[in-house]
């Protein structure tokens, strides 16, 4: 069996799809959507490390139910609930006010930096053979043998460009970036993945959701695309993905079945609402009917 650690929040979400309708108190995070991503790499085991909301059990029943190590995890009163507003026009998340605010604080009313969170428990990452670090603000904690995989902090990325991605990459990492991410970088997000690669020396999956996947390993470059994918409802679908890749590249599997297993994982994310469509068998290969296409690199 392949260990992967999960670190990270959960949450409960209020999801608006136009002109799809709405599904209230859904159960959501990074961590829920990672962890049963990671599972659905057939042979995965999972160990997370989250803070589960005492006034709603739905959390550790259903991870308990799938078989995720909880021995990490610990116990608050509540957790953050967000509305998540998805359109033809863009995907906005919004976080609910406390009981005694009406109106959220414009721009400019919190203080300027980022915080500085706790990181796992100790002993958290001795014997993981894979962890995923969602906005890590630090090079991530792990065996060296392990496999990180980094989805970077979109608010230092733009603040920092390549500075912050040399405070987080070592040479066991492979970097997961969303299309907006890249384009802090680079107005074409495929020449800022190829300079990711060329520059840090791992692998990079750019994940740019209707485009697929584009997979850059040294000088090779491939394109992948689901043309079966149905989208019926999008949240998780990245960081289901994103924990699949890790737990197929901590199995042994090369960037590209990886980040084919890590489109599969994301069909069934996006096929239902919230983390329902998660809920499934876990997948000894990649769906089929995925297609990769090696793509000819040109050097002036």
């Amino acid at each position: 069996m392949t260990l992967v650690g999960i670190h990270g929040g959960v949450t409960v979400d209020h999801i608006v799809t136009a002109p799809r309708g709405a599904r209230f108190s859904c159960l959501g995070g990074p961590a829920l959507f990672a962890a049963l991503g990671a599972r659905l790499v057939a042979g995965t085991d999972v160990r997370l490390a989250a803070e589960l909301p005492a006034v709603d059990p739905r959390f550790a029943t259903l991870f308990t139910a799938v078989g995720i190590d909880l021995a990490f995890a610990t116990t608050v009163r509540d957790v953050p609930r967000l509305w998540i507003l998805n359109s033809g026009r863009g995907r906005r998340i919004v976080s609910l006010a406390p009981n005694d605010i009406e109106i959220e604080a414009g721009p400019g009313a919190a203080p300027d930096g980022r915080e500085d969170p706790a990181g796992p428990p100790s002993g958290f990452v001795a014997g993981l053979d894979g962890l995923l670090a969602s906005n890590p603000i630090r090079r991530p904690s792990a065996d060296a043998d392990s496999v990180v995989g980094v989805d970077p902090d979109q608010v230092l990325l733009a603040r920092q460009g390549y500075d912050y991605l040399d405070a987080v990459v070592t040479a066991r990492t492979v970097l997961l970036p969303s299309r907006v991410q890249l384009r802090l970088c680079d107005p074409d997000p495929l020449t800022a993945a190829r300079e990711w690669s060329r520059r840090y020396r791992v692998p990079v999956v750019a994940r740019l959701d209707a485009e697929g996947m584009h997979v850059f390993d040294g000088a090779q470059h491939w394109a992948l695309h689901d043309p079966a994918v149905m989208v019926l409802e999008t949240t998780g679908a990245g960081d289901s993905s994103a924990s699949a890749i890790v737990a197929s590249l901590a199995a042994g599997a090369d960037p590209v079945d990886s980040a084919r297993m890590g489109m599969s994982v994301a069909r069934l994310a996006l096929s239902r609402w919230g983390h329902e469509g998660l809920v499934a068998e876990p997948l000894h290969q990649p769906f089929p009917e995925i297609r990769t296409r090696k793509v000819e690199t040109h050097v002036s």
